[in-house]
């Protein structure tokens, strides 16, 4: 009898331990600069075609060959940051501030970009975000950490170039909703902002994608990293704004769904102008349409940098 009893308290042990393990490795493969190695091989999936990647991987490398000036700050955390001024042609006076999204990294993001605001006249800066690329933290923050480092950045910008630079915001992904974030504080610097497959709060992408674990996770997040995921979302900061924004996204997005774009699109009462782009995935919009993309730009530069 004492048998019987052992064995499905043992099972129901083991079956707990399971789960707090799959739990935290699913923290860890969500939220934290090491992932899983666990989960990591049946989660991680290519979104794009081979020549998107191939075209990334190569504009990057380009991008890391260019004469460039390494910049360091630390974050309200105490984390050391990492950032890149490329001179291309603005004479720190026309600057491209180019930010990366959910475990990327400057120049895989920003490379694409390269050709573009060189031929305009801009000159490029770009960071790696907290807990990724060459910059130190665990902690992924889904705009909040973000949005604070990089208003950081925007102040070490205006103390290495002065007042009167001129500054446009070009965010991606997490990184759009980064620079949405930080919409209604930015310096007078900054002419106008352009917001790539944004999401409107990462809270609603966390709900689709962890299902019933979210309030778990949310509840570990609160605990471990010290924000709540509303806390991402960007539709208060829009409220006070009045920057002009260019709202980007792919009508086939799978990452953010499209519908993110459009909304933000539709709320805003500042300035604003939008490029929506059909057959594009999750930031494939300048792939996708460049032309159409490059004339969208070009129409913001002209209406607001002198």
């Amino acid at each position: 009898m004492k048998k019987w009893v052992l064995v499905p308290a043992a099972a129901a042990g083991a079956a707990a331990g399971t789960a707090a393990v799959l739990t935290a490795e699913l923290y860890r493969y969500s939220f934290c600069r090491e992932g899983s190695k666990l989960l990591a091989p049946f989660l991680d999936k290519r979104t794009h075609e081979e020549d998107y990647y191939l075209r990334r991987d190569a504009a990057a490398q380009r991008l890391r060959e260019q004469p460039s000036e390494r910049m360091e700050l630390r974050s309200a955390r105490g984390e050391r940051l990492s950032g890149w001024y490329f001179p291309l042609g603005g004479d720190g006076e026309r600057i491209a501030f180019l930010v990366h999204g959910y475990r990327s990294e400057h120049a895989e993001t920003a490379g694409l970009y390269l050709d573009y605001y060189a031929s305009r006249g801009f000159d490029l800066f770009c960071c790696d975000h907290t807990a990724h690329g060459e910059s130190e933290g665990r902690f992924i923050g889904f705009d909040v950490y973000e949005c604070e480092d990089c208003l950081r950045w925007l102040d070490a910008l205006l103390d290495r170039f002065g007042a009167d630079v001129q500054i446009i915001l070009h965010g991606f992904s997490m990184g759009a909703a980064t620079v949405l974030k930080m919409s209604g504080r930015c310096p007078k610097q900054v002419r106008f902002l352009v917001a790539d497959c944004g999401f409107i709060s990462a809270e609603e992408q966390l709900r689709n994608s962890l299902g019933r674990l979210y309030r778990v996770m949310c509840a570990l997040n609160r605990r471990i990293a010290g924000f709540d995921f509303r806390d991402t979302d960007v539709r208060p900061s829009l409220a006070a704004s009045d920057k002009p924004i260019l709202f980007v996204h792919g009508r086939d997005d799978p990452t953010v769904p499209f519908f993110n774009g459009a909304q933000l699109y539709r709320q805003y009462r500042g300035p604003k102008d939008c490029l929506f782009v059909d057959g594009a995935r999750h930031v494939e919009c300048m792939y996708v349409d460049p032309e159409g993309y490059a004339q969208k730009l070009d129409r913001m530069i002209e209406a607001y940098i002198s």
